[in-house]
């Protein structure tokens, strides 16, 4: 039986550059002039099959690298009028997926870990999502701007739900990432962003800022 986890069917375009050593503006270059078959998501992320990197690599007379995909993935479900900075720069990391509605989640292949979902969405409050039938069947639901999260919310049935008071960040992310165990996800490490120059004040600035996760009673 073919299995999943081992072959997947497409790839990113930070994934490819990373296991190339390119950067990513030459794979998304690459993918604009034809030298990889990719589609766009709705998102409009670009995703690279995984049969094109492997025709690539023969053609150059190499074996095609393993990209990253022991980790499970990060989704975020974030309204498609309402990116911002951080969403943008989380798109570009290796294990995080930005995604706008949840059929986003049907065509990955990869486990995912953990789907962090915005409370200001209106409609995911209104029905389940039905994730039993995608890779996100197991993951952990991180609820964030969790101040505006009904108490009618259909997100309070979810088996694993954990809440955020703040807003979506790079931090908050890294944070889960470093922070998250299989037993108890619920320790957060943060990693203050300071300007140049003011490292003098880094243990302050850490000390004001420790977003945190809390489990939904």
């Amino acid at each position: 039986m073919k299995n999943d986890k081992l072959s997947p069917a497409y790839f990113s375009t930070s994934e490819v550059a990373k296991v190339l050593g390119l950067s990513v503006g030459t794979v998304q270059r690459m993918v604009e002039t034809g030298v990889f078959k990719a589609f766009v998501t709705q998102g409009g992320h670009r995703r690279i099959l995984a049969s094109s990197l492997d025709q690539f690599c023969q053609a150059q007379g190499f074996a095609c690298p393993q990209a990253s995909h022991g980790k499970p993935l990060i989704c975020i479900l974030h309204a498609s009028d309402q990116m911002t900075r951080a969403l943008a720069q989380l798109s570009q990391w290796g294990d995080v997926r930005v995604i706008t509605q949840p059929l986003d989640l049907m065509g990955m292949r990869r486990d995912i870990g953990a789907l962090f979902i915005d409370a200001r969405i209106a409609w995911v409050h209104e029905a389940p999502l039905h994730l039993q039938d995608t890779s996100a069947r197991d993951a952990r639901i991180v609820v964030y701007n969790s101040d505006h999260l009904p108490a009618s919310s259909a997100l309070h049935a979810a088996a694993h739900l954990l809440t955020v008071p703040g807003d979506i960040s790079t931090d908050l992310v890294f944070g889960y990432l470093m922070g998250s165990t299989d037993r108890h996800p619920l320790s957060i490490a943060t990693r203050p962003v300071l300007p140049l120059g003011d490292s003098a004040h880094l243990q302050s600035a850490h000390a004001h800022h420790k977003p945190s996760l809390t489990v939904a009673s």
